[in-house]
């Protein structure tokens, strides 16, 4: 049986920094911390986007006695929901109006599947497990921020594993052949977000990270070789559309016989300067994500018992920052 419950009543966050919360004590499948903004929108071109909103969280992390089961930013676990889950929420009143307020809601999962029994974060004690939240109040498109927290609890969960999802940060400093050390390895791994910071776009695309392999202890596994922005359409093989959630295109012809993009930000259709430039659907290109669980059932999972290091080995066209977060499975 599951229980649904608010952990952290609704409340405004007066300036950025961080802020701590207990968590349930009963075994954990999912947390979902609710964004609440208000539009910024003074200027129409300055909407945000669900991923946007989520950026207002430099760094959530769940804490088990101190040590980090979970800790990225907003934005990457947004994007993970997507690449491994198909998950974009529901945006509570969804549109583009100065000063109206939005509920975003960025779920947390703690294993495979919501409400899975066997799969969650076991039961603990009071105080033992917490959530950290860094946040960024007020940015372009957004101020007044307020935040709740809620948690789905399973009663009756004797859970045989969690997953754990760290973030590795690193600025590369220099084009070609660059690694990216993600873990010491150990446990089994379900997947691995990849971060550049910039993506495959223009006349001649020089994304942050080229042509990828995944290598443990020096072996090449599971990825030997693949482009950055093929390995993104993975999720299209699944019948996924694109998470183009917060608007989309229309094209239109002026008097003058020219193709014009607009777009669509709500309900509405939206006509004026800067609209198109509103819409998002390019900003997830800055993602991919290694899969080793594309079954559901561990059939290609990456077994790193016994193995010493895993690491991200790309060919690095534009020398900037790049994130790794590794997906691992901890027994219980």
């Amino acid at each position: 049986m599951f229980l649904r419950q608010i952990a952290v009543q609704e409340r405004a966050i007066s300036a950025d920094g961080v802020e701590v919360y207990n968590l349930a004590v009963n075994p954990l499948s999912v947390v979902l911390v609710c964004l609440r903004p208000l539009n910024n929108t003074g200027t129409l071109a300055n909407f945000q986007t669900y991923k946007g909103i989520c950026a207002a969280l430099n760094r959530v992390s769940i804490l088990y006695r101190g040590e980090a089961i979970k800790s990225c930013r907003g934005e990457d676990l947004a994007a993970l929901n997507w690449f491994r889950w198909g998950i974009m929420p529901f945006q509570g009143q969804h549109d583009d109006t100065d000063d109206e307020r939005r509920c975003v809601v960025l779920p947390i999962l703690m294993g495979r599947w919501p409400y899975s029994k066997e799969s969650c974060f076991p039961a603990t004690r009071s105080g033992e497990l917490t959530i950290e939240c860094d946040y960024d109040i007020a940015d372009t498109g957004y101020d007044g921020l307020r935040v709740s927290i809620e948690t789905i609890e399973i009663l009756d969960a004797t859970p045989r594993e969690y997953e754990k999802l760290v973030q590795v940060t690193q600025t590369m400093a220099a084009t070609g052949d660059q690694d990216l050390d993600l873990i010491s390895a150990g446990n089994d791994i379900r997947g691995i977000l990849l971060f550049g910071t910039t993506p495959f776009g223009g006349a001649a695309p020089a994304p942050t990270w080229g042509r990828l392999k995944l290598l443990l202890d020096n072996q090449e596994v599971g990825f030997a070789n693949t482009d950055f922005e093929v390995l993104q359409a993975d999720a299209s093989l699944w019948g996924r559309n694109p998470p183009a959630y917060d608007g989309h295109m229309h094209r239109i012809t002026t008097s003058g016989c020219a193709q014009t993009a607009l777009a669509t930000i709500s309900g509405p259709f939206n006509v004026g300067a800067g609209i198109a430039g509103a819409v998002d659907i390019n900003s997830w290109m800055q993602y991919a994500f290694m899969d080793f669980d594309p079954t559901g059932d561990d059939a290609h999972i990456l077994r790193t018992q016994g193995k010493s290091r895993l690491i991200v080995r790309g060919n690095i066209e534009t020398a900037d920052a790049v994130r790794g977060l590794p997906i691992e499975v901890i027994k219980l």
